[in-house]
């Protein structure tokens, strides 16, 4: 992809190409492109003026001390959650380049598709600054967090600050919306992250089998005889076909029995092609009896070693299913988000109901839950980053942790928890097992996660 322009504060030349600066608490990056005019309060030498292209050509000169802004907020789709660390832009085009379809290691040093005019990140509480935009009745502006993707026309008045609507600033809810990223979900005996991704805002009509387009297409993990939908697919048709898993760029492995997961992971074609998965740039969600998917697979289990039948110096897979025996006793705990999770902190202090970070509570949890006993033996070769802590068994261990798949080359990112969302009503179909109230509070860590696991790699530039 590339970029053209300067990147300036204060009038001072600070750059090409894209960067981002720091204001008034934001990471905030203007491309000035075409004929928008470099101002300046000392006596640089002047910038030649270039010929502009697309919509920098429609940047307007203001008086001094004046400048085109837009401001607002970037929510989750349910126009309410703030989220942190999108990127928000006004494309050159005035057009979206399509996001390509298949999986790639999308780093953060390179966002955006196509050419911006102005980019703008957004901070801890979600909000953002865009400097120097076109002005016209119909500005097309780009919010994205990994591959959820929405642009609207707005307004913008020349020379004047603009505040955006909040249905303006949201994810998209469907993709007639915008893009939304190709997601796996294979429904579990226990849990539903399927029912948290309807609640932060995803429409209903998005959930379907995989013979039907959409963006979230439900696999069956569930004990034999149970269906979410009918007509729903095994999780074996997902796993063992490595074609079908590639085409997803997020699978969620939902907290259940062992049915099908035993055979799965003795097979070495499915080992294999989850490990293909990751490197490729696929993102792995599971939680608390789905943990084999993540010990079983020995690329994977050096980065967490789990309370069952082996020592943590064994950083090879240990018994399967064995935590299980060894597991917490379901009673709840009260959990603390991690020093090193700032942005955690700070989302669960900006909920409608804010939540205090330092007495989270945690609550059903099955008997026999699975406990992590600490992370990696050698966490300079196998780093991770740990969410949320608890004591459980008279011991202080990680509850949410997450690494990024190859070690130190990372393009796939893993996330596990040891606690899920609310167990569903297992006889019942799709959407109607869902919990009817509002999310817990460990429900919201896993909507910020979600959105962590989707988002680039790296350092954000």
């Amino acid at each position: 992809m590339k970029r053209a322009g300067l990147l300036t504060l204060s009038g001072a030349v600070v750059g090409s190409g894209l960067a981002a600066v720091a204001l008034v608490g934001l990471a905030v990056g203007v491309l000035l492109i075409g004929c928008a005019q470099v101002e300046s309060s000392g006596d640089p030498p002047r910038i030649p003026e270039t010929p502009c292209q697309g919509l920098g050509c429609s940047i307007a000169r203001c008086g001094s001390g004046k400048e085109t802004r837009l401001r607002g907020k970037v929510t989750v789709p349910n126009g309410v959650d703030p989220l942190s660390r999108a990127v928000v832009y006004v494309p050159e085009s005035g057009q979206l380049t399509p996001l390509p379809s298949e999986l790639s290691c999308e780093l953060c040093r390179d966002p955006i598709r196509g050419r911006a005019v102005t980019f703008s990140y957004t901070g801890l509480d979600g909000r953002f600054e865009l400097r120097g935009v076109p002005s016209g009745d119909a500005i097309p502006v780009v919010v994205q967090k990994g591959r959820f993707r929405r642009m609207v026309k707005v307004r913008v008045p020349s020379c004047e600050t603009t505040e955006l609507a909040a249905e303006q600033t949201r994810l998209p809810r469907n993709r007639t919306e915008g893009d939304l990223p190709k997601l796996a979900v294979a429904t579990g005996d226990h849990d539903a992250i399927e029912c948290v991704l309807r609640q932060i805002g995803v429409d209903g009509t998005e959930f379907q089998t995989p013979d039907k387009p959409a963006a979230v297409h439900l696999y069956n993990n569930q004990k034999p005889g149970s269906e979410s939908l009918p007509g729903q697919p095994l999780l074996p048709t997902l796993l063992t076909d490595r074609s079908r898993l590639l085409g997803y760029q997020m699978v969620f492995l939902n907290c259940s029995g062992i049915a099908y997961s035993q055979g799965l992971l003795s097979n070495p074609a499915v080992r294999s092609n989850l490990v293909e998965f990751l490197s490729k740039g696929g993102r792995l969600y599971a939680t608390d009896w789905s943990y084999d998917f993540v010990q079983q697979l020995p690329e994977l289990a050096p980065f967490v070693c789990f309370e069952d039948d082996k020592d943590c110096s064994v950083t090879s897979p240990h018994g399967f299913h064995s935590a299980v025996a060894s597991g917490g006793l379901g009673d709840p705990i009260t959990a603390a988000v991690t020093p090193q999770a700032a942005g955690l902190r700070d989302f669960l202090s900006r909920l409608p109901s804010p939540v205090d970070a330092s007495k989270v509570p945690i609550s059903e949890l099955l008997p026999g839950w699975v406990q992590i006993a600490q992370t990696a033996q050698d966490p300079q070769r196998f780093p991770s980053s740990v969410y949320l802590k608890g004591v459980s068994g008279g011991k202080e261990r990680p509850l949410t942790l997450a690494f990024e798949y190859p070690p130190q080359a990372g393009c796939g990112r893993v996330l596990f928890s040891s606690y899920h969302t609310r167990e569903r009503a297992s006889a019942k179909p799709f959407p109607t097992y869902c919990p009817l109230g509002s999310m817990l509070p460990q429900e919201h860590i896993l909507e910020y996660l979600l959105f962590e696991l989707a988002d680039c790699l790296g350092v954000v530039n």
